[in-house]
């Protein structure tokens, strides 16, 4: 039970549109939103989690080409070991310093594995499981799930021939595997 009906309002930030949830990890807040005027751009957020100051902001171009419900980016920012992994609606992939918003290395996987885009475009949010990113491409071939080296953004495996849902990857131990 809360003390009183209400919570008191701590902070608050202006941002545009999206559908992903904010991350709270380390003092700060991530968030991902979608401006079109002047032009076409998704945004990556982080705010003091006590305070809303800014931190930092990234943005990059990002035209939606074949997404129903353009309002924004779907996937939640994931956060591991000093590093926030991005994920847009048209496959872009970022991997930033946390602390700091500098990109320590990126991916344009629509572009790489010639996404067959879904009608919401790419949702799910990337997975961190050991030194691995797992993310769901739904790339042609058998490039369903893509595992990269979270660290360089190297590829280490890929699988299933599947187009990309949106539903997150999660890992599964079952009779020890």
């Amino acid at each position: 039970k809360f003390a009183k009906p209400q919570l008191d309002l701590a902070w608050r930030a202006e941002i545009s549109s999206g559908y992903s949830g904010p991350t709270v990890a380390d003092g700060r807040v991530y968030l991902t939103d979608r401006v079109v005027k002047p032009a076409q751009i998704e945004r990556v957020h982080c705010f003091d989690a006590k305070t809303g100051r800014n931190v930092w902001t990234h943005t990059y171009e990002c035209p939606y080409e074949g997404v129903g419900y353009d309002a924004g980016p779907r996937a939640s920012v994931t956060i591991d070991d000093g590093k926030a992994y991005s994920l847009g609606a048209m496959g872009h992939l970022f991997c930033f310093d946390a602390a700091k918003g500098n990109i320590l290395w990126q991916k344009d996987l629509f572009r790489e594995y010639k996404i067959q885009m879904p009608q919401w475009g790419i949702a799910s949010s990337p997975l961190v499981e050991g030194d691995l990113l797992i993310i769901q491409v739904g790339g042609d071939g058998e490039a369903c799930l893509v595992a990269f080296d979270k660290n360089t953004g190297q590829e280490k495996s890929r699988a299933l021939k599947d187009k990309a849902s949106y539903s997150a990857p999660i890992v599964i131990e079952q009779a020890g595997k």
